[in-house]
């Protein structure tokens, strides 16, 4: 396999919406558990996922500042993640076998 081929392109582009997607769910889980924002590691994951998050934070300006939320702007962004990777996938056209 060369470098730059359409397979690898395509190895990129799954890993890198699924890392993202991932990191999204473990926030929107966090977010309805109530995590202690306080706690290191969902403060790390917070300010990890945030630049994500934040152009569509408009979307949440009716939710509670504390407590359980259900974060619109974080599943908004899940699935324009989850809508461009599928786009980009099959963009690059038929998988080549061999």
């Amino acid at each position: 396999m060369k470098f730059g081929s359409t397979a690898q392109w395509r190895e990129i582009i799954a890993i890198l919406g699924g890392t993202l997607c991932g990191l999204l769910i473990v926030r929107l889980v966090l977010k309805l558990l109530a995590a202690r924002p306080d706690s290191p590691t969902v403060a790390w994951l917070y300010g990890l996922t945030e630049p994500l998050v934040t152009p569509l934070t408009i979307i949440d300006r009716s939710q509670p500042r504390f407590g359980a939320v259900l974060e619109f702007s974080t599943l908004t962004t899940l699935l324009l993640i989850v809508s461009v990777t599928a786009l980009l996938w099959v963009g690059l056209g038929p998988r080549k076998s061999g």
